[in-house]
């Protein structure tokens, strides 16, 4: 009996392992290696198992170039460096999720009347003004004193408190470590932490929570900024020495307007002068102070040339190895989990369409991301706990 096979393009053998790489495992990569030399052709049945486990779409192999991904945000990534060219399906698939319930809540908003959201773009004609005084433009369009972090109760937690305020203002903030409830589809860390769509009436900020608790903090802000000026951005930034950006003086300016919305410089050196500890423990003492991370915490105080780029770098090596992962045991419940991951306003405003009518349950369940009516009845009571 003979056996199809097919010579897959190798335009096409190389964008799988540029995609798809971490999911293959050294077997696989050794087979599309051995295809792309010419030494063998694969079999139709190969192809259609690489298929499911690259999470590729079967036609794609017999294309004759790789399929263009028309996505604008992935032209906004911070460093520009030698993967800049490679992206994870897992990444591709949060970027479209997030553009559906972006453009679903605009069309929403637009047709119940919304006003547009007045903090995107308010910065445009503030290039002239510091850093400093920028941060107080945008603490105080939120109503947030300078030392607002400062003030939280010590088991309060910075991210949410400010989740909180952000999405009280109509800005949607979005967040998950995995694509929709699949635990096999993690982000990646080193891929990027955080995006922003800019939308007139539905602006998002998307955070991975593969990231650290405290880390969150700065890319929330970090992307609030970029809302600030109305410029769409995926955040990659991964504590380089040098980093590279693909705007460089621009990128420099919204870190030090985020720092200075996080780090008081007043108070963070009145902190840092009160402290009788090494610098090293300092740095740990005041990133509690402030409810941030170390390393976010390290390079402001080099920032404020109070540390050496050696301390920032020896901060980095041993936080690096602490970054959180995702655990699936003895967690929340899962519906409270969803609800938290979801925007509280996005989840009200589906439910609200969908009850009135004006929403199918099928596009309510693909929106809400359940899987039938059980599932969407769990959600709603958790959204509508939180509305009393």
């Amino acid at each position: 009996m003979v056996t199809a096979t097919f010579k897959v393009n190798n335009k096409i053998l190389k964008w799988v392992l540029q995609i798809a790489d971490d999911k293959l495992g050294v077997d696989w990569i050794d087979k599309i290696k051995v295809w792309m030399k010419g030494e063998k052709t694969p079999t139709i049945h190969q192809l259609q198992v690489l298929s499911k486990k690259s999470q590729i779409p079967f036609g794609n192999f017999f294309l004759s170039d790789p399929p263009m991904e028309e996505i604008p945000l992935l032209k906004f990534r911070t460093i520009n460096n030698d993967e800049v060219t490679k992206v994870s399906s897992e990444l591709l698939k949060m970027i479209d999720s997030m553009e559906m319930r972006s453009d679903w809540l605009e069309d929403y908003r637009i047709r119940e009347g919304y006003s547009p959201i007045l903090f995107v773009g308010m910065g445009k004609h503030n290039s002239q003004q510091s850093s400093e005084e920028i941060a107080k433009q945008i603490l105080k369009f939120f109503n947030l004193k300078e030392d607002w972090n400062i003030q939280l109760k010590s088991n309060q937690n910075a991210f949410n408190y400010l989740r909180t305020i952000i999405t009280s203002h109509g800005i949607v903030v979005e967040t998950s470590s995995f694509v929709g409830n699949n635990t096999r589809d993690g982000l990646n860390i080193n891929e990027f932490r955080a995006f922003v769509l800019i939308k007139r009436y539905a602006p998002l900020i998307f955070i991975n929570t593969k990231d650290s608790q405290n880390a969150r903090l700065f890319s929330l802000v970090h992307e609030l900024v970029h809302l600030w000026y109305g410029k769409t951005e995926l955040f990659n930034y991964n504590f380089q020495t040098d980093p590279k950006y693909l705007n460089k003086k621009f990128e420099q300016r919204v870190n030090k307007i985020a720092e200075s919305i996080i780090f008081n410089k007043k108070y963070f050196i009145r902190y840092w002068d009160s402290i009788r500890n090494s610098d090293f423990e300092k740095i740990y003492k005041i990133a509690k102070k402030f409810k941030a991370s170390p390393m976010a915490t390290a390079i402001t105080a080099k920032n404020y040339k109070l540390i050496s780029q050696e301390l920032v770098n020896e901060i980095n090596k041993e936080t690096s190895q602490f970054i959180v992962k995702s655990s699936h045991t003895g967690g929340p419940n899962f519906y409270d989990t969803l609800a938290y991951k979801l925007d509280h306003n996005f989840a009200s405003a589906v439910i609200n369409s969908t009850d009135q009518g004006d929403t199918t349950y099928l596009d309510a369940f693909n929106l809400l991301n359940v899987k039938n009516m059980h599932a969407y009845n769990e959600l709603k009571a958790r959204v509508e706990e939180k509305n009393k």
